[in-house]
């Protein structure tokens, strides 16, 4: 069964109301049904919940729109920008034609379509980015102490959860490094020494990851259990964002240096000894390379 897949005319059907999102009934089940809504919802199997995530997604998605003609009408237009929320679609239009210098009526039967194929466009990419759709453990906030009864079974829940917590942790700080890695790459260089010690810490972080994943696999098996599709625990770490790609002598330095200390000065010290030094020197010149921007063209 193929993957479902937005398309111009789905989107369309969505200004009229324009954002936020507040019926699922009237939102066509192909948007709801997309990989990245599913996988962003909190809880997956709940309508109300999922159009809660497409909304989320809608507005980061118009918040990236990065064409340089057609970014902030496409924002207008869909209600994403304080000027125009909780407007009707006819002052949504006219204020989205007027800040493209656009005609209304030509506005509406030429430029919203190629809003809404490439708005389109960016949610099909989003959902072939993500390869998996497992989630994270739910979190709540708390109103009394943690106790487990006193019931075998609901130990071990909790073990996996431990397991599965501590693998996600990694996930999550193996993010936060690359995002940090793109940030100095950007303001000050891919040569600069704020971009190579961004680098080596998502090294560092990446290498943690894949130990947490390791550790998963020899408890609970090859699988993150209640994942669909099946999806291996060192897959997860894709879903933190791109990285370059680990060679097989790479990741054994990496799971030795992350064995033999949890600072990254110390884990970087045991990488650069091992043969796998010149493998990690290209992996952070890479993914420092990889996160600085690149100029854009006008179309």
């Amino acid at each position: 069964m193929a993957a479902p897949s937005a398309s111009g005319a789905v989107l369309r059907d969505l200004l009229r109301a324009g954002l936020p999102l507040s019926d699922y009934a009237s939102v066509d089940p192909v948007l709801l049904d997309l990989r990245g809504v599913v996988a962003r919802a909190a809880w997956p199997d709940d309508p109300a919940s999922r159009l809660r995530a497409l909304d989320s997604l809608l507005r980061w998605q118009l918040a990236r729109f990065s064409h340089h003609r057609l970014a902030v009408p496409a924002r207008m237009l869909f209600g994403a920008a304080p000027e125009t929320s909780g407007l009707t679609l006819t002052e949504r239009r006219e204020k989205a034609a007027a800040s493209a210098d656009y005609e209304v009526h030509h506005f509406r039967k030429r430029v919203e379509p190629e809003i809404c194929e490439r708005l389109a466009d960016l949610l099909n990419a989003d959902s072939e980015d993500l390869r998996s759709r497992a989630i994270p453990p739910a979190l709540g906030q708390a109103r009394r102490p943690l106790r487990l009864p006193a019931d075998v079974f609901a130990w071990e829940a909790a073990e996996h959860e431990q397991a599965l917590s501590s693998l996600w942790s990694g996930v999550y700080a193996l993010r936060a490094a690359l995002l940090a890695a793109a940030v100095a790459s950007g303001t000050g260089g891919p040569d600069s020494t704020q971009a190579t010690d961004a680098a080596r810490t998502a090294l560092w972080r990446l290498a943690q990851t894949l130990r947490a994943a390791a550790a998963y696999v020899t408890a609970y098996g090859p699988s993150v259990l209640g994942a669909d599709p099946p999806t291996e625990p060192e897959e997860l770490a894709l879903l933190a964002g791109w990285y370059p790609a680990v060679s097989d002598d790479l990741a054994a330095a990496l799971a030795a240096g992350a064995a033999q200390s949890e600072q990254p000065e110390l884990f970087w010290a045991a990488v650069q000894t091992s043969p796998a030094a010149t493998a990690a020197d290209a992996w952070c010149t890479e993914l420092a390379a990889s996160a600085a921007p690149a100029e854009q063209g006008v179309s």
